[in-house]
């Protein structure tokens, strides 16, 4: 399996509330849907190949991955992280 080159990673602390402008769901094969749990850390994450996209990785408490979101770019992974929950860019821990 590839695994993904980490560019930046936050642990979500009180200041970083869930601000309901996405909502995250498991869905099964029945047509259940749960929703996915907040998470405890995020990590923007690309892939060899497919700059300048970028992942936002919604982490459990022990790193794994619950679920993500596609954008264009670093950028737009960012601000979807503000959106959702009023992560800034100072909070941030940049690998590069």
């Amino acid at each position: 399996m590839v695994e993904p080159r980490i560019l930046a990673e936050v642990r979500l602390g009180s200041q970083h509330r869930p601000t309901g402008f996405t909502r995250h769901y498991y869905g099964y094969a029945d047509g259940h849907r749960v929703e996915v749990p907040p998470p405890v850390s995020l990590r923007i994450v690309q892939y060899d190949g497919d700059e300048p996209r970028a992942y936002l990785f919604y982490c459990d408490d022990s790193g794994e991955e619950m679920t993500d979101t596609l954008h264009d770019s670093v950028a737009e992974a960012m601000e979807q992280a503000t959106a959702e929950f009023g992560v800034q860019r100072y909070d941030w821990d940049f690998r590069q």
